[in-house]
C-alpha cells in the first residue's frame, strides 16, 4: 500500500511540474522569436502608448544576432500576444559603440569580420517594416568608419547616441538600458 501511495504521490508532483513548464510561443508579430505567456499582476490597459528606447553598444559575436535586436522583438510580440494594440507599441533602438557595425551591409560588415554575412540584417529590416525606429550614433559610426553608404537602409544617422536619448525620453520613452 505505501509503495502505490508512493508511486501515486511520485506521478502528482510529475504532472504538476510538467503543468508548470512555459508554453514558448512564436509571433504573433515577428516569428524569430519566443515569448511566454504569463498571468501578470499588473495590469497595462490597452489604451496605454508604450514607449521605450533600447540603448546598445556592445556588438554581437560575428556573424551573430545581436542579442538587442531580438529582445526588441520579444518586447514587442508578448505585448501583442498579451493584447495590446501594435499601434500603441512604440519602440526605438540606439546604436553606438561595437554595435555600429552590426547595422552594415554585408560588403562592410564582411571586411570587418573575415567575409561573414551580416545576420541582423534580416532581423533589422524585418524590425524596421513594423515600425522599430532604429538609430547609429554619428559619433561610434565615424570612429569605426561606418558611413551612410555602408549601413542597412532604414537606419537613421544622429550627431550621437546621447542627443538621441536625451530627444526620445524628452518624448517620453522610457529607457531599457541592453
Amino acid at each position: 500500500m505505501r509503495v502505490l501511495t508512493l508511486i501515486i504521490s511520485l506521478f502528482l508532483s510529475a504532472t504538476t511540474l510538467l503543468a508548470q513548464e512555459p508554453e514558448y510561443i512564436k509571433g504573433p508579430v515577428f516569428d524569430f522569436v519566443e515569448t511566454v505567456r504569463v498571468d501578470a499582476d499588473m495590469v497595462v490597459p490597452k489604451d496605454t502608448v508604450l514607449k521605450v528606447v533600447y540603448d546598445t553598444y556592445r556588438g554581437a559575436e560575428a556573424g551573430k544576432i545581436n542579442s538587442t535586436f531580438l529582445s526588441a522583438a520579444r518586447f514587442i510580440n508578448m505585448h501583442v500576444d498579451a493584447g495590446h494594440p501594435q499601434e500603441n507599441i512604440k519602440v526605438a533602438i540606439v546604436v553606438h559603440g561595437s554595435t555600429s557595425l552590426d547595422v552594415t551591409q554585408d560588403f562592410y560588415y564582411g571586411e570587418k569580420y573575415d567575409g561573414a554575412k551580416n545576420a541582423n540584417a534580416a532581423v533589422l529590416e524585418a524590425l524596421i517594416r513594423e515600425g522599430v525606429q532604429i538609430y547609429i550614433c554619428g559619433q561610434s559610426a565615424a570612429f569605426r568608419g561606418v558611413t551612410r553608404e555602408n549601413i542597412l537602409p532604414g537606419i537613421k544617422y544622429l550627431l550621437s547616441a546621447m542627443t538621441a536619448h536625451a530627444m526620445l525620453q524628452s518624448q517620453g520613452y522610457a529607457l531599457i538600458p541592453w
